[in-house]
C-alpha cells in the first residue's frame, strides 16, 4: 500500500494525462476543419472547372455558327457574282468558289452536331456532378459544425480538468511538486511516476540499483529511476 503523498502524486498524473489526452484532442480539431474547408474548396474548384469547360464547348459553338454564317454569305456573293460574269471561264471559278465553301458548311455543321452532342453529355455531367457535389459540401459543413461543437466542448472539460490539477497540486508537498514537474518536463514520455517491477523500472524496463530498489520498496521518500529519471514507487 502507498503512502498518502504517493496516492496523490499518483492521483496528479492521472489527472495531468486526461488534461494532455483532451488538449491533444483540442489541437487535432483545427486541422481537422481545415481539412474539411480544403475538401469543400476542391470540390467546388471541380465544379467550377468542369463549367468553365462546358462554357469553352459553347463558345465553340457560336463560332462554328459563325463560320457557317459566313461561309454561307460567301455562296451568296458567288452565285451573285455568276449572275453578272460574260465569260466562262469566271462562271467556272466561282462555281469552284461556291463548291469549295458547300464542302466547308458541310464540315462545319457536322462538326456542330458532333460538339452539341458533347455539350449535351457534358451538360448532364455537370446536373448530376452539381447535385453530388452539393451533398457533399454539405456533409462536410455539418462535419465542421460538429467539430466547433466538440471544440467547445473539450475546452469546457479542459477547464474543468485543469482546475482538478490545480486542486491536486494544492495536496501536495511543494517540494515533490517540484520534483514531479521537473521529471515531467525532463522525461520525453508518460508516464512519469511508474511502480518498481521487481527490480526493474516499469518506465524504461532497466534494472535499478540496490540502493534505489530498497529506498522505492521503503516507501518513504521520492526515488526516481538512476536509468530514466522516472519517479519510482513500490506498490507491497
Amino acid at each position: 500500500m502507498v503512502v498518502e503523498w504517493l496516492q496523490n502524486l499518483l492521483i496528479l498524473q492521472e489527472r495531468d494525462l486526461r488534461c494532455d489526452g483532451i488538449q491533444r484532442q483540442l489541437d487535432d480539431i483545427p486541422y481537422k476543419i481545415k481539412r474539411e474547408e480544403a475538401n469543400i474548396i476542391g470540390l467546388n474548384e471541380k465544379l467550377a472547372g468542369m463549367e468553365s469547360e462546358l462554357k469553352a464547348m459553347e463558345v465553340r459553338r457560336l463560332d462554328l455558327e459563325g463560320e457557317v454564317e459566313l461561309a454561307e454569305a460567301g455562296i451568296v456573293k458567288y452565285k451573285t457574282q455568276q449572275l453578272e460574269v460574260k465569260k466562262n471561264e469566271e462562271y467556272t471559278a466561282l462555281e469552284h468558289e461556291i463548291s469549295t465553301l458547300q464542302t466547308r458548311v458541310s464540315e462545319l455543321e457536322d462538326s456542330e452536331l458532333l460538339l452539341m452532342e458533347e455539350i449535351d453529355e457534358k451538360a448532364t455531367d455537370l446536373e448530376q456532378a452539381r447535385e453530388k457535389i452539393k451533398h457533399e459540401c454539405k456533409t462536410l459543413e455539418t462535419h465542421i459544425g460538429r467539430l466547433k461543437e466538440n471544440h467547445a466542448s473539450f475546452a469546457s472539460e479542459l477547464g474543468e480538468a485543469h482546475a482538478a490539477v490545480k486542486e491536486n497540486e494544492a495536496a501536495l508537498d511543494p517540494g515533490i511538486l517540484q520534483q514531479y514537474h521537473y521529471v515531467k518536463s525532463q522525461v520525453k514520455r508518460p508516464p512519469y511516476v511508474v511502480e518498481l517491477d521487481g527490480n526493474r523500472c516499469a518506465g524504461c524496463h532497466l534494472k535499478v540499483s540496490g540502493e534505489v530498489e530498497t529506498q522505492a520498496r521503503r516507501g518513504k521518500e521520492l526515488i526516481r529511476c538512476d536509468s530514466c529519471g522516472r519517479i519510482l514507487y513500490y506498490d507491497r
